[in-house]
């Protein structure tokens, strides 16, 4: 039997869980060999937490957990959510409003053809006078506006001078605006207890993995996913704080300074098809 494993045994479920906050129910399981409560990603973080609380080996303990997970299918899939669109409910009000506007336009009309067959004929108003002196005072009234638009546009003219001399000329800095929001990015876990985690570079596709206890900054001028196990975690992002509760492991993406929830295919996805 492997020695790291009696060790395990003789330490205990509730002195384990004490020392690594490790679920008593997973102590357990791991101790007995019983891995079907939980899931591979969960298997491997335990075993590595485990072997550096504790200075074991737990090989022979790996490999048998990851031979099981590998004979069995994964369920490790979150629901999909199917959007079923409501039906549309015939708007009657519409239907009558119109019919409200044409009995209306209707009677307007009708009212005014029967008010103008009322209307005596009017005698039409001589309007020669009264065009002949608009014709004379026109001229008059253009020329007093040309005169005062001429007076002040000079009066306008003069001021602009005045301020040109007095205001000194200011050169702007050019400022790129990409540079100074990229150096305010920041990423950082902060772990209320002991939290394992993995994190991946988008780009080249290299794994890390590590077990947090403390504030850990990670490299902002990378696009990164990473992983955590069920829990609460908590993330500052650009100053803010970020917590994510979850029953089922929580995977995250962090990409041009925003980071963002993401589901087991987008993960795939941007890992070239693997969960881990």
């Amino acid at each position: 039997m492997d020695d790291g494993l009696n060790v395990l045994k003789e330490l205990g479920a509730q002195r384990i869980h004490k020392d690594t906050h490790i679920s008593k129910e997973y102590v357990q399981a791991i101790i007995h060999e019983n891995f079907d409560g939980l899931n591979s990603v969960q298997f491997i973080g335990f075993i590595s937490i485990l072997e550096r609380e504790y200075n074991v080996d737990l090989a022979e303990l790996k490999a048998k957990g990851v031979l099981y997970f590998e004979e069995m299918t994964p369920i490790d899939a979150e629901p999909k959510k199917v959007f079923v669109a409501p039906k549309r409910k015939i708007s009657y009000a519409k239907v009558y409003f119109t019919l409200g506007v044409v009995i209306f336009l209707s009677f307007v009309y009708y009212t005014y053809i029967y008010l103008s067959s009322l209307t005596p004929n009017i005698e039409k108003i001589d309007n020669t006078k009264i065009e002949n002196a608009q014709k004379n005072i026109r001229p008059v009234l253009e020329l007093k506006n040309a005169t005062k638009f001429n007076e002040t546009e000079e009066t306008n003219a003069t001021k602009e001078n005045i301020e040109l001399d007095k205001k000194p000329t200011i050169i702007k800095p050019e400022v790129d605006v990409k540079e100074v929001s990229t150096s305010r990015r920041s990423l950082k876990i902060v772990p209320k207890n002991k939290v394992w985690a993995g994190y991946i570079e988008i780009e080249t596709n290299k794994k890390h993995q590590k077990i947090f206890t403390e504030e850990f900054a990670i490299d902002t001028t990378k696009n990164w996913i990473l992983l955590f196990g069920a829990g609460t975690v908590k993330l500052e992002v650009n100053g803010e704080l970020k917590t994510f509760v979850s029953k089922r492991n929580i995977r995250l993406k962090y990409l041009d300074g925003e980071l963002t929830k993401i589901t087991v295919e987008e993960f795939k996805s941007l890992n070239k098809g693997n969960k881990w």
